[in-house]
């Protein structure tokens, strides 16, 4: 290998990495902007802060302009991100579809993100687009892992999956995306805790009267519980039956398992805590990084043998 070549790849990783952080930023701050109620803490206009360059310095203005900053340094360096690995790897379909992927959905997220400023959405609309910059971090998340997994494919990979389970994978992942954009939609219309108490909606009530925003709330527990259950199921078929064929399957299930564990313990605490900050930062964190560990796992249970020969 070229020293030319060397120097190529070695920028690509840094490229990874950083895009990967990055894009992880963007959906915490995308999370405070929520939960400071910030949103409208530049006014209506946009790209500009109430019309300036430099914001005002209150704490709602703050927090939007910095969130806008970090989803514009996230969309170049995803930008370059791409394209670069494009250029590298010319010929390998799994790098191109994935960087088509980050960047059609990062533009997307951008440009809801924009029009949520412009004109006010209704909460259902800016569910979506937690659920957009989700999908944008998933596809730089993978496209990294794809390029760092490179040399390793032939040995991660040493027998296909039966289709059963790679039906249940995508479905796990599927079931993930629609819980995700539940929780947002709890967050966007008040109804984080219309049920004031954990793990009951109320004390000594299992099931509550299922109006207005107490059903919005507890739909997504029932939501989460479920998830808690598929996840489980997967880790279990996983053990079973790819510990020693596949360990990158292996090793995804059983992560998946720990952070749907979290998951459900955090969503807990934002409830317990009353909303605070730190819990709900936290909760939004561990699902972006249990819904890309999830994609891992679909990802990975598309690739036979004969594909890294």
């Amino acid at each position: 290998m070229s020293m030319q070549s060397t120097k190529s790849i070695k920028w690509l990783t840094v490229f990874a990495y950083v895009a990967t952080i990055v894009m992880f930023l963007v959906m915490i701050a995308g999370s405070l902007v929520t939960k400071t109620e910030s949103g409208m803490g530049c006014g209506n206009t946009w790209p500009l802060c109430n019309g300036k360059w430099v914001p005002e310095y209150t704490i709602s203005s703050m927090i939007e302009y910095m969130h806008r900053m970090i989803t514009g340094v996230a969309g170049v360096v995803v930008l370059l991100f791409s394209f670069l690995a494009w250029w590298q790897n010319k010929g390998d379909k799994e790098v191109r579809n994935l960087a088509l992927f980050g960047i059609f959905f990062i533009l997307v997220e951008s440009a809801l993100g924009a029009a949520a400023v412009i004109k006010p959405q209704s909460s259902p609309v800016l569910a979506l687009h937690f659920g957009f910059s989700l999908l944008a971090f998933t596809g730089v998340f993978l496209l990294t892992i794809c390029i760092l997994q490179q040399n390793k494919a032939r040995r991660l990979v040493q027998t296909a999956v039966a289709n059963g389970y790679r039906l249940y994978a995508w479905f796990v992942a599927a079931f993930a995306y629609g819980v995700v954009y539940l929780g947002a939609y709890v967050r966007h219309t008040g109804a984080s805790v219309a049920c004031p108490n954990w793990p009951l909606c109320q004390d000594g009530v299992l099931i509550p009267e299922l109006q207005g925003l107490v059903a919005v709330h507890f739909v997504h527990r029932l939501g989460a519980l479920t998830l808690f259950i598929l996840v489980t199921i997967l880790m279990v078929l996983t053990v079973k039956r790819y510990k020693n064929t596949r360990r990158d399957l292996y090793v995804a299930s059983i992560l998946a398992f720990l952070l749907i564990t979290a998951q459900v313990i955090s969503g807990g605490f934002v409830v317990l805590k009353q909303l605070h900050l730190y819990a709900t930062l936290t909760h939004s964190a561990i699902i972006t990084c249990l819904f890309g560990t999830l994609c891992y796992l679909c990802v990975q249970t598309l690739k036979k043998p004969r594909d890294n020969a």
